[in-house]
């Protein structure tokens, strides 16, 4: 739909940028909000600057020091999904680019707007130039990421976008983006909120790795060596049972860990639960349908709930799978990323989500899915997945070879206690996702109230 919007030439930004975008009327109503109250330049109130510009993927390790990337910000908080480190004599030679707690970090390329906050849990900390480093000096940290992630932060941001093929804002836009001193004891109140939902995530992250530590212990399966080899052999018969060639097929890794499950009293996963592929198309759906379409990387969290906003079918441009609360999903795409998650309820709204996940929907007798949603996303399982993919530039691997899984019945026997971490960990997070909302709308209340509450 078009959006109507005349702006004078005496009234173009500084910048004198004269792209139609950035003049859009909610962009302009937004700005005037923040023009009425105590504001100044970001370079004004935080030392601004980005991350490593020099490429040096070739020294990504294991471990060493944390390496971020776009991806890795999220509400407020740093992700732990998909981690890389690099050697700390590689970390000395980009000094500009370290961060340090309290520092706030923003998404400026590509990914513009996520934001997280930096705490003491990294020892060292880097990151590349897609992520730009605010240091505050005159506000409190949790303030200043609270205003970012606000519609009205947001919209600073998307409005200071450049570019075609990828977007991004570049660091003069940002310094001069004008943030609003709000009174203190607002700032302290959003401040507050947010340290009050660190915790709960903490929490929430705490109570995962304790059912992740209990299936461990339960499974007796830590001691297998898991380093994969150089080379090996297999029969001419294994490749033809295997019906595969391919060397990843056989790594020696896999098949210890096969070998050990078949070894414990259990039965296969597609005993427990069937593979469902009912299909939605979005071009069939009635006019004004809303759905929560879940993409693979909303799996790297465990759980798939209702903080993911609705979107019009008419939005979406492809086919997708249908959903329902208590599927597990299981990308088949990058399984190494262990994205996998539980589909939790969501209302009344109508789930879908990528063709590439398999969906596995619980039988009359299967274990409950918390418990198999941490024996999947388990070292061992994650192993096993990650040799049995094919192809190139999309690798994947097939349904059954979850299917086939043996699931022992140690598992199964723990499967209460699984769940109990499991749910504990999903009211921590949701208790989390609330005080950061609080803590938004705080922000977005003092700058847009008419009673002129924020200044």
């Amino acid at each position: 739909m078009a959006v109507w919007s005349e702006v004078r030439w005496g009234s173009l930004t500084d910048d004198r940028r004269l792209d139609a975008e950035h003049y859009q009327p909610d962009y302009l109503r937004r700005a005037a909000a923040i023009g009425r109250l105590r504001h100044k330049p970001l370079c004004q109130v935080a030392d601004v600057s980005d991350g490593n510009h020099v490429s040096i993927a070739e020294a990504f390790a294991e471990s060493g020091v944390r390496y971020l990337r776009g991806k890795d910000l999220s509400d407020f908080f740093i992700s732990d999904a998909d981690p890389v480190y690099i050697p700390h004599d590689t970390y000395e030679a980009i000094k500009r680019s370290h961060m340090y707690p309290g520092d706030v970090l923003l998404g400026v390329v590509a990914t513009i707007g996520t934001v997280s906050l930096v705490d003491d849990r990294f020892g060292q900390l880097t990151g590349n130039c897609k992520i730009a480093i605010v240091r505050p000096k005159e506000v409190e940290p949790e303030f200043l990421a609270a205003f970012f992630l606000s519609s009205i932060g947001q919209g600073e941001l998307q409005r200071r976008a450049r570019g075609t093929v990828q977007t991004g804002v570049i660091l003069p836009d940002l310094k001069a983006l004008p943030v609003p001193l709000l009174p203190e004891t607002t700032r302290a109140s959003v401040a507050q909120r947010i340290k009050a939902a660190y915790a709960k995530q903490t929490e929430s992250k705490e109570a995962l790795a304790e059912a992740e530590s209990l299936l461990v212990s339960a499974l007796w399966l830590n001691k297998l060596d898991l380093t994969p080899h150089l080379f090996y052999e297999r029969s001419y018969k294994d490749t033809t049972d295997a019906g595969r060639l391919d060397a990843e097929y056989f790594q020696p890794p896999k098949w210890r860990v096969l070998g050990a499950l078949a070894k414990l009293p259990g039965r296969p996963v597609g005993e427990q639960y069937r593979s469902v592929r009912s299909l939605w198309q979005p071009d069939k759906a009635a006019p004004g349908v809303r759905v929560r379409n879940y993409d693979l990387t909303d799996a790297l969290n465990p759980f798939l709930d209702e903080s993911l906003e609705p979107t019009e079918a008419g939005e979406i441009g492809s086919t997708k799978k249908r959903l329902q609360a208590g599927d597990v999903v299981v990308s088949r795409l990058r399984s190494y990323l262990r994205e996998i998650a539980v589909v939790l309820p969501s209302g009344n709204v109508p789930l879908v989500g990528s063709s590439e996940f398999i969906v596995l929907r619980p039988r009359a007798d299967a274990m409950k899915p918390e418990a198999l949603l941490i024996f999947l996303r388990s070292l061992c399982v994650q192993t096993v997945l990650k040799w049995c993919q094919d192809g190139s530039n999309h690798p994947r691997f097939h349904e059954n070879e979850i299917l086939r899984l043996r699931v022992p019945q140690v598992v199964e026997d723990a499967q209460d206690g699984l769940a109990e971490l499991v749910r504990k960990s999903i009211a921590a997070r949701r208790e989390a996702r609330r005080l950061l909302n609080e803590a938004k709308a705080l922000v977005e209340d003092a700058i847009l109230s008419p009673t002129g509450a924020g200044r």
